[in-house]
């Protein structure tokens, strides 16, 4: 991306890509199938480089299949890849859907960041709550996504693989609504290459994949109107939906 490009950004969404960029994001890591079990890993670090296990009140992880609403992942901690080790068995479903779910709220004075609510605090200069989901979709022919959509903000992939050579197309919502002109980090694991793409009018993203392996697609969106007067003043949305070629 050209530093015009990140000219061109209002200030909130350049201040929030480059928090998002830089500081901690969660990704749910590579998928498993072995002996009628899957698991999958929830990571956490800087840069999508995991560096420790995300705290445990971030981990609220939620499974999904052709049903609905299935028992919750048997979880633990490993160490490589440093992080937690989700798995769960396999019962033939054609989808399943992995949601790792965390909500917490911030506030800045001027000692710094501090996690706890406004009024726990004297000369407040900001103050959020902050919803972060990773998303992964386990689809047994590699192509249908589904139709869970669990998250406040949303990611749906217009199939659950992607190819190389072939745009993938993914639709970005916001409580159910397509969300239009909202910037979507774009990062390549092969690569480390990233792009910042924007929705059309329709929430839709059109993104080419050059590379095999892993792509995580990172939505953010802030809500202004989403407060409560002594506690936060705003709410912070980010969804981190990974895809793998096939």
């Amino acid at each position: 991306m050209s530093q015009n490009e990140y000219i061109d950004m209002d200030p909130e969404t350049f201040r929030s890509f480059c928090r998002q960029v830089y500081g901690h994001e969660i990704w749910i890591g590579d998928v498993v199938r072995e002996n009628g079990e899957i698991y999958t890993y929830g990571l956490y670090g800087h840069k999508m480089v995991p560096d420790k296990p995300m705290p445990t009140d971030y981990a609220n992880v939620l499974l999904y299949d052709d049903d609905g609403r299935a028992p919750n992942p048997y979880r633990e901690i490993i160490k490589e890849p440093h992080g937690w080790k989700f798995s769960f068995e396999d019962k033939g479903a054609d989808v399943y859907t992995l949601y790792v779910d965390s909500n917490s709220v911030w506030v800045t004075d001027e000692e710094g960041w501090h996690r706890g609510v406004k009024r726990d605090f004297s000369s407040v200069k900001y103050s959020g709550a902050f919803n972060m989901v990773a998303k992964r979709i386990i689809s047994k022919d590699g192509k249908n996504p589904g139709n869970v959509m669990h998250a406040t903000l949303e990611i749906m992939p217009e199939e659950a693989g992607l190819t190389v050579g072939k745009d993938a197309k993914l639709t970005v919502l916001y409580e159910g609504a397509p969300l239009k002109n909202v910037k979507v980090i774009c990062f390549c694991h092969a690569t480390e290459a990233i792009d910042i793409l924007t929705t059309d009018e329709n929430g839709v993203l059109t993104y080419p994949v050059k590379e095999k392996g892993d792509y995580v697609f990172i939505a953010k969106y802030t809500d202004v109107n989403k407060k409560v007067d002594d506690e936060f003043d705003e709410t912070g949305f980010t969804t981190t939906l990974t895809l793998e070629t096939y």
